[in-house]
């Protein structure tokens, strides 16, 4: 029995040294993981305070919008930065020498560059539009005209869904050239309105005024509403008509819901008020030719 405890003491719990170099590289190994961990964690809740603090002192909606689109970005520019030391680290330890990776990176890095000429200019021209805050996800845009509903944007795709026809439009960010953006801050609901030559223009602006004072009496429209109605009186004089113009200052994406209502109330005011809305006619004559 003495001697199998000698044996025991001497061969299990004797640290030879290549035992000692497992524990030591194990140990490396965990508190090189847990050091990551623990930066990838910290970056977050770093990030987080100091962008909850920056959204605090802004009261746009918009802003605020574009400033947690560049939170999203900087969260994974750092976590990407944590990540590629952490991998260098692991390979040291491994003992890989990373100076002939790094320097190999660099010249496919170089080689890469010269033929992924597109994709870069792509990311530089999304990069540019997401800090300026040209298109954020949920606007209606009109892109290299294509109109739509923005669902998505990266660094180098944007997103776009048809309203009229459901299909999904896939841009990319270095064709983009001009961007029309209808629901930045705030929109306008524009109604070109014709009357018949006989009417009296007065009359029809207070039936206008007076429709806009029935649609603020409806609380779901009225909040949609930013400012006063804009009459712009006689405008145009048509062939058949004459055109009175207004529009509605709303929130974003709030004119759609504004011009049907009040496209609605307008109708029935000119009827009330015998208003004459023009249509276009066609007379359609024949002649008979008779036979002697």
């Amino acid at each position: 029995m003495e001697a199998l405890l000698n044996y025991i003491n001497s061969n299990i719990f004797e640290l030879k040294p290549e035992y000692i170099k497992i524990i030591v590289f194990l140990w490396s190994i965990t508190k090189c993981t847990v050091l990551f961990l623990f930066c990838l964690s910290a970056t977050g809740f770093v990030c987080d305070k100091i962008f909850k603090k920056i959204i605090l002192h802004i009261d746009s909606a918009e802003r605020q919008r574009q400033v947690m689109t560049l939170k999203t970005l900087m969260r994974h520019a750092l976590h990407g930065i944590i990540f590629a030391i952490y991998i260098m680290n692991m390979l040291f330890l491994f003992g890989i020498d990373v100076r002939p990776l790094i320097a190999t990176a660099g010249v496919m890095g170089v080689a890469i560059g010269f033929g992924a000429k597109r994709f870069v200019e792509d990311v530089i021209t999304g990069l540019i539009i997401l800090i300026e805050g040209q298109i954020r996800v949920g606007d209606f845009v009109e892109i290299q005209g294509m109109k739509g509903f923005v669902e998505k944007v990266t660094l180098n795709l944007v997103t776009v869904r048809s309203v009229e026809t459901g299909a999904v439009n896939f841009i990319r960010c270095g064709y983009i050239d001009t961007v029309t953006n209808y629901t930045i801050n705030y929109s306008y609901a524009f109604f070109p309105l014709d009357v018949a030559y006989k009417e009296n223009i007065d009359h029809v602006i207070k039936t206008i005024r007076k429709s806009y004072d029935i649609l603020l009496q409806n609380e779901e429209y009225k909040k949609l509403v930013l400012a006063d109605i804009e009459i712009y009186g006689l405008d145009e004089f048509k062939e058949s008509s004459l055109c009175v113009k207004c529009r509605i200052k709303t929130q974003p994406k709030g004119q759609w819901t504004i011009k049907r209502a009040f496209n609605k109330i307008i109708k029935e005011q000119f009827e009330l008020e015998n208003i004459e809305i023009p249509f276009n006619q066609i007379v359609v004559t024949s002649n008979q030719i008779s036979a002697e």
